[in-house]
């Protein structure tokens, strides 16, 4: 398990590569309560935060929800690929828009 700051965890759930996220109660600071992530990668790998303020988060752990079954990168992708297509039509005209 390694390491990693809030905002790699937030790159790697953007990206898709997070597919279990795990929000783990740390021991209180003071007037702060704590909270640490510890997340399963596609590659079977574990990645986590270091104990930060509950509130911080807990908006990491929503993007999480938020994001775990959007396939943007899929759709991306296909458009790309799809987009130096064309298709021959019978008076060879480019259809295209």
């Amino acid at each position: 398990m390694r390491e990693v700051t809030p905002l790699e965890l937030e790159g790697l759930i953007l990206n898709g590569f997070v597919v279990n996220l795990e929000l783990i109660s740390c021991t209180s600071s003071g007037s702060h309560e704590l909270s640490k992530l510890v997340g399963k990668l596609v590659d079977d790998s574990e990645v986590y935060v270091q104990c930060l303020e509950s509130s911080r988060a807990i908006k990491i752990y929503g993007l999480y929800v938020y994001y775990k079954n959007k396939k943007w990168i899929d759709k991306v992708v296909s458009e790309v690929v799809m987009s130096g297509i064309t298709f021959d039509s019978l008076d060879d005209r480019d259809t295209r828009s």
